[in-house]
């Protein structure tokens, strides 16, 4: 079984203060990073979610979609 499961998200970089603390409020569901930081106004996130959360981790990523424009990305940073 994995450690954990990676997601990538493409967000504006004014938007990272709502989402860091929206997913790091559930203790242990994800660990959030930006691997490689870009120039520019978007930054690539990735989240690292316990395989014990992914359904949890889904659900708020849908609703947060509701409130900040994102996109899922592909790929290992």
């Amino acid at each position: 079984m994995k450690d954990s499961i990676n997601y990538f998200l493409k967000v504006n970089k004014e938007d990272i203060y709502l989402i860091c603390p929206y997913f790091e409020a559930f203790e242990g569901m994800a660990a959030i990073r930006v691997p490689r930081p870009e120039a520019g106004p978007q930054a690539t996130l990735k989240l690292m979610v316990s395989p014990d959360f992914q359904n949890d981790f889904e659900r708020m990523l849908e609703n947060l979609g509701k409130r900040i424009k994102f996109e899922r990305v592909l790929g290992e940073l």
